[in-house]
């Protein structure tokens, strides 16, 4: 019995595995081929995140902050929200430049897994591990969701979870038992807090179904059942306080913890066009932001859920109980409450109905119980699922096509909905093929083969509707411009300070992928101290900052190095800037700037930031740190404007005059560089890879005092004879200040991967030490061993008093709640264990009572 057990589980991991080969091959994605899926998160946050953890694993030297992360930032968000899945481990077995490879076996082991979990679900809830199960594995380890977002790899492990955390809450209802949904909702907030979160929620609901379906307010038991679920639920969370506090703690840093009371209103998710779900092709990759939701299930599994709503087979009650069950999970989707709720109070910026996972998986349940009730013997009640099952396609695709017609007949633009009718008529197809296969395999039971075999057609199909409308990158190339590239930093980080920061305007690694790579993860992927950083964890306060200072944020998540200017180098103490040209890298230090702590004067703690103002800030932030009041950045004369309209945009000419010898700065807020061109004396400006679509700092090139410039402007920005656009810096009064700061430079002795700052430095007066690190109370400062206060300067970056004479200098960082979560999850998991004793005993006695 044991190893048909064994056997049962071993084939529904090996068909799940040759499915998600074949798709991998039948598209050339590594392991099987040279194309790898450099796009979307994967391509931009989780290979950079994931190349990291590799290596902090490899080395041994786990730490919780970043300077790699934008100026630095703790990194405990980025592991608890995209890095905790064990799965993760594989990674040592990968060089660098391999980790997009093991990203797609990660993936194919996770959906794997996802098979070996619902068939466990299956023979727990059903009493029966028969090869049958296998047809409703397999439409859920590929359901809907997989398929649309199986490249945010670290979703999956909530799919696993998911049927382990219902045969949970069933041991829970059933037996009072509550070790198993204990662990598997503690482990479901590890592996990822995000859809952990929603799996209580599902826990909830699931417990509710269950409860109608035992009559559990009819049994003696039923106040230890309901107390049994409610301590085991909340312990659960409170075990997993480790990771839930600090993450917490953390994210209260960033733009998520914003409110927009539009995300609460009542209102419809989506109409009609959502039955297209239903069929092969409902989603593709080009609509991965703005979709309906991700419920594709397989025509069996449709046909058969219909089915046990037409049929006489099933109690009345039982169809109401389910009813309830998937109709709370449909509300949870359609009304924005709800979904907001379900999104942990924020509407998704993207990949929409992330919980569509939940209402799939409850679908594929209910199909089996109406498979198990025997309802395919109903011939008359197979058909009219059937015809159902096709009536939503059409009526779903019929939306699709006219409602935009209808909008385009009223004057508005047709709005982008994607669809290919090929799709529709081979969702057709396989429906019909799977009402008579249903119908058939009431009379031969062989036909279940030809029903797995339907199911994996229509799951290939599926998958592959995605891939193909996705741009896949190229191993190959990532790996050899990956070495290529380390090697470079590498050497240049050895022959730099640890103190300094190094910019990449030009990367090699982009040939490798297929579309737009803006290298905003670059310094985290090759752990360098950078600028840039793209990530749901991104620390607000320092993107503000940033952005104030003229460097360009395309949203809450993202920071780039671009708008930078000499004074904002020196700064953020940025030393080198590296780019590949004619594939040869060209390293240029020409910034002389001095490394993340030096002296300033007190006038630091006064500086207050104008938002919009980035070269004004630039100037007053200079002459606070040098406490004069020299005019840094000086406006250039304007002495005509013209303009003159040209195909929708004008033509702006400004005829200047520079104040100064140095580089010429142009600033906007906003201006989209992106839709706009630039000339200097009838040379186009350059913009950068990156779409610049809102403002930035930008350098117009260098040019003597009184020269006189002409700059054409090609926009649909309104633009004024403002001299304030342009500004020189006065290059022979800046170098002064920089020589200056660098000679009171800390010398920085540590190598900033330990959670710690060292260095040393002497101080001729009583000075502000100013540290461009962003401000954070985990940080603790000590000075000759003695801890001192840190002050809050320049919006977001540190600053700490130091006397004359020599200073020992040490910054340690703890993450803020790392400690009370550690205390929370201990003494809460020493309490369940006494609570799991006190049971035994109660249940002991309560077993010798009974006896006598």
């Amino acid at each position: 019995m044991k190893k048909n057990r064994i056997g049962y589980y071993l084939g529904a991991f090996a068909i799940n595995l040759i499915i998600i080969s074949m798709i991998f091959w039948f598209n050339g994605l590594v392991p099987f081929g040279n194309n790898n899926f450099l796009t979307s998160d994967l391509g931009t946050q989780y290979i950079a995140f994931l190349t990291e953890l590799r290596r902090q694993l490899v080395h041994g030297n786990l730490h919780l902050y970043l300077f790699s992360q934008s100026l630095g930032d703790n990194f405990f968000p980025i592991i608890s929200y995209y890095l905790l899945s064990p799965f993760n481990l594989l990674l040592v077995l990968f060089k660098a430049q391999a980790v997009p490879v093991a990203a797609d076996v990660i993936i194919m082991l996770k959906i794997s897994a996802m098979g070996v979990s619902m068939a466990y679900f299956l023979t727990q809830y059903f009493k029966q591990s028969r090869p049958s199960n296998y047809i409703f594995t397999i439409a859920y380890s590929f359901c809907g969701f997989t398929a649309s977002y199986f490249y945010d790899l670290m979703w999956l492990d909530a799919l696993i979870m998911l049927p382990i955390v219902a045969v949970g809450v069933m041991r829970v209802i059933q037996d009072n038992k509550f070790v198993l949904y204990y662990f598997s909702i503690l482990l479901s907030i590890i592996f990822n807090y995000y859809l952990g979160y929603m799996l209580c929620i599902f826990s909830v609901c699931f417990f509710i179904y269950l409860a109608l379906e035992n009559n559990l307010m009819q049994q003696r038991t039923r106040f230890v059942t309901i107390r049994n679920y409610i301590v085991a639920s909340l312990l659960g969370g409170l075990s997993a306080a480790v990771v839930l506090i600090p993450t917490f703690a953390g994210m209260l840093k960033t733009a998520k913890t914003s409110f927009d009371s539009f995300n609460y209103l009542p209102s419809a998710r989506f109409g009609f066009e959502a039955f297209t779900q239903l069929g092969i092709g409902g989603n593709t990759f080009m609509q991965r932001l703005h979709h309906g939701p991700s419920v594709f299930m397989t025509s069996t599994v449709l046909i058969l859920l219909l089915s046990y709503f037409f049929s006489n087979r099933v109690s009345k009650s039982d169809k109401n109980h389910s009813m309830f069950l998937i109709g709370i999970l449909l509300a949870s989707m359609f009304v924005t409450t709800f979904n907001t709720v379900w999104h942990m109070f924020q509407n998704p910026a993207g990949f929409p109905f992330r919980n569509s996972f939940i209402f799939s998986f409850v679908c594929i349940f209910v199909a089996h119980k109406a498979f198990s009730a025997g309802v395919f013997k109903d011939v008359h009640t197979i058909i009219k699922s059937t015809c159902t099952a096709g009536i939503l396609i059409c009526i779903g695709y019929a939306t699709e096509w006219l409602v935009p017609r209808f909008i385009e007949r009223m004057g508005y633009e047709t709005p982008d909905n994607a669809y290919n009718y090929h799709y529709f008529w081979l969702s057709l197809i396989c429906i019909v093929i799977s009402g008579l296969l249903i119908i058939m395999f009431s009379k031969n039971k062989y036909i279940g083969i030809g029903i797995l075999a339907m199911i994996s057609f229509e799951v290939f199909a599926n998958f592959n509707s995605v891939l193909d409308t996705a741009y896949l990158g190229n191993q190959q190339v990532y790996s050899r411009q990956y070495q290529r590239e380390n090697n470079i930093l590498t050497d240049v980080k050895n022959s730099s300070h640890p103190g300094h920061r190094i910019i990449v305007s030009k990367s090699g690694l982009n040939k490798a992928f297929p579309d737009q790579y803006n290298n905003y993860n670059d310094p985290v992927l090759f752990n360098i101290n950078g600028l840039s950083l793209y990530s749901s964890t991104l620390n607000q306060d320092t993107m503000t900052m940033m952005n104030d200072l003229g460097y360009f944020s395309f949203n809450v998540r993202r920071i780039s190095h671009f708008g930078g200017t000499d004074i904002t180098n020196a700064l953020f103490g940025v030393y080198f800037n590296i780019s590949q040209l004619d594939h040869r890298y060209i390293v240029n230090e020409h910034y002389d700037a001095p490394t993340l702590g030096f002296l300033v004067s007190n006038d630091v703690y006064d500086f207050q930031m104008i938002p919009k103002r980035a070269l004004d800030n630039q100037n007053r932030l200079w002459q606070s740190l040098n406490g004069t009041d020299t005019q840094y950045l000086k406006n250039a004369s304007i002495n005509t404007m013209s303009q003159k309209n040209h195909k929708k945009r004008t033509m702006y000419t400004y005829q200047l005059k520079t104040e100064t010898t140095g580089p010429l700065y142009f600033y906007v807020s906003p201006f989209n560089y992106y839709a706009s061109r630039i000339y200097v004396n009838g040379r186009r400006i350059n913009t950068p890879q990156i779409e610049v679509q809102k403002a930035a700092v930008m350098d117009l090139g260098d040019f003597k005092k009184n020269e006189s410039v002409e700059v054409k402007i090609l926009t649909r920005k309104p633009l004024e004879i403002n001299p304030s656009y342009f500004r020189s810096l006065d290059y022979d009064k800046y170098e002064a200040t920089i020589d200056k700061f660098r000679a009171n430079s800390m010398k920085i002795t540590s190598d900033l991967n330990h959670d710690t700052v060292k260095g040393t430095i002497s101080v001729k007066k009583n000075s502000p030490l100013l540290l461009s690190i962003p401000y954070d109370n985990g940080w603790t400062a000590y000075d000759n061993g003695k801890k001192v206060k840190i002050h809050k300067v320049i919006s977001n970056l540190m600053a700490i008093d130091l006397d004359k004479g020599y200073h020992k200098i040490e910054l340690k960082y703890q993450f803020p709640g790392l400690k009370l979560g550690w205390i929370i999850s201990i003494i809460s998991i020493a309490i369940f264990a006494i609570y799991l004793a006190f049971n035994k005993y109660l249940n002991k006695n309560s077993s010798k009572m009974f006896v006598k």
